[in-house]
């Protein structure tokens, strides 16, 4: 190969950098094709994703939470919504405060706990209340609980004092809990994790005395 035909050759053979360019170019390309698809589709996801969640029962639809509630709901409030801050649960010795709001749903647990709403207002004779939280959040020294602990429930008109009497790990609506009446249940949500993934722990509590507070 003369002179004149090395330096032809040599014009058009690619650099390390040319490649380089190459697959820079045609990346850059491919990332605006995809966020341009992305921003096309995401409204119409959106927009579908919220009807979709107006149709939900209320129950658990995710509604958001006023956190500037500075007072408690009253619980027998015809004005009582889902969301709305009914109550604070205190368990000095294993450290848990937490605020409880009407409605079972991950909104509520996600600024506190939730306490299922059914045909009579929470915390009423003759019934359980039910109050969960997420165990690794408002709930996560739920799991240090004993027999003999003491809980304090505050709400609007009165403070109401608990002891525990069981803690057991069972399923969703486990069939176990059925055989208390008129009992505080408490309820912690286990992650996806774990040995015990997707269980819930279960705490009942006794009523022992009953506080009208003082306006």
């Amino acid at each position: 190969m003369n002179e004149k035909s090395k330096k032809s050759h040599s014009r058009y053979r690619k650099s390390p950098n040319d490649f380089a360019k190459t697959v820079i170019v045609f990346v850059v390309t491919a990332i605006i094709i995809i966020v341009g698809a992305i921003i096309a589709v995401n409204k119409p996801a959106c927009n579908l994703v919220h009807k979709l969640e107006a149709d939900m029962p209320i129950g658990i639809r995710d509604i958001e939470i006023d956190q500037s509630q500075n007072t408690l709901t009253p619980i027998d409030s015809e004005s009582l919504a889902f969301g709305s801050h009914i109550a604070n649960i205190t368990c000095e010795k294993r450290g848990i405060e937490v605020p409880a709001y009407y409605g079972s749903n991950r909104v509520s647990f996600r600024y506190g706990a939730g306490v299922l709403n059914d045909e009579k207002p929470p915390f009423s004779a003759g019934k359980n209340t039910f109050i969960t939280g997420y165990d690794e959040t408002y709930f996560m020294s739920l799991k240090y609980v004993q027999k003999g602990d003491k809980f304090v429930i505050t709400t609007s008109d009165k403070t109401i004092n608990y002891k525990v009497i069981d803690t057991f790990i069972g399923e969703n609506n486990d069939s176990a809990a059925e055989k208390y009446n008129d009992n505080l249940i408490l309820k912690s949500i286990f992650s996806d994790f774990g040995e015990n993934s997707a269980k819930r722990l279960y705490v009942i509590c006794e009523k022992t005395s009953e506080e009208v507070n003082a306006k």
